[in-house]
């Protein structure tokens, strides 16, 4: 989840702590305060008990809850940020224990998960009942969100920005012929910007005929 960590450790005007269930590549992804709450051993046995047979998302247990918060209040916290729906909907306990502001943020695919079963919507709802700000990366998301009942007023858009530094620009011989080749990757929804990307092809085909546009990927 590079997005995530870009978003962490890009902020400036307050100190990030982080709480996780366990870390990897730590190399790669280098970050001091982070404090591990491990899952406990009878999370399997909760999540079947949760799912299989009472057909209700699973949620932490008194034992996680007591243990993220006493890592909240050492940390002396004063605002929780969720990253995904579906996270946030098995930290309710949390969100509603904890006497601070919560927050949570979508980012795609997670708005959707299991809302075809009624038990999941209606878990979800009061999720979103229970935060003070919902953060989404579209308007798609923004309108699915408010198609499941969540309060408008309660939802900002907040775009994820590109690190132009990551990607320097380098000069390129323009093709012979103008066999320019164009390639959009991504799943083919609306946020991915396929009809900006189709348009501007459109645009640019006039000028030069013999260009391609391959797109690759699958729907949601």
């Amino acid at each position: 989840m590079l997005h995530i960590y870009r978003q962490i450790t890009g902020l400036k005007r307050c100190a990030p702590v982080v709480i996780a269930q366990k870390r990897e590549n730590a190399e790669r992804y280098p970050f001091e305060s982070i404090h591990i709450v491990p899952k406990p051993q009878t999370h399997v046995l909760r999540r079947f008990w949760f799912r299989q047979l009472r057909d209700k998302p699973w949620q932490i247990s008194d034992v996680e809850l007591s243990a993220l918060l006493s890592v909240l209040t050492e940390t002396r916290a004063c605002l929780l940020h969720i990253f995904f729906g579906h996270i946030a909907v098995h930290l309710l306990p949390l969100i509603r224990a904890w006497k601070h502001p919560s927050i949570v943020s979508f980012h795609g695919a997670d708005v959707m998960v299991d809302m075809n079963k009624p038990a999941y919507r209606e878990a979800t709802l009061q999720m979103l009942d229970a935060v003070m700000l919902v953060l989404v990366r579209s308007g798609s998301l923004q309108r699915a969100l408010v198609g499941l009942g969540c309060d408008p007023e309660k939802i900002e858009i907040q775009r994820t920005g590109i690190p132009l530094e990551e990607f320097p620009f380098r000069d390129r011989a323009a093709p012979q012929n103008g066999e320019w080749r164009f390639v959009q990757a991504g799943r083919l929804i609306e946020k991915k910007g396929l009809p900006v990307t189709l348009r501007a092809f459109s645009t640019f085909l006039k000028q030069h005929p013999n260009a391609t546009l391959t797109i690759a990927g699958e729907g949601p």
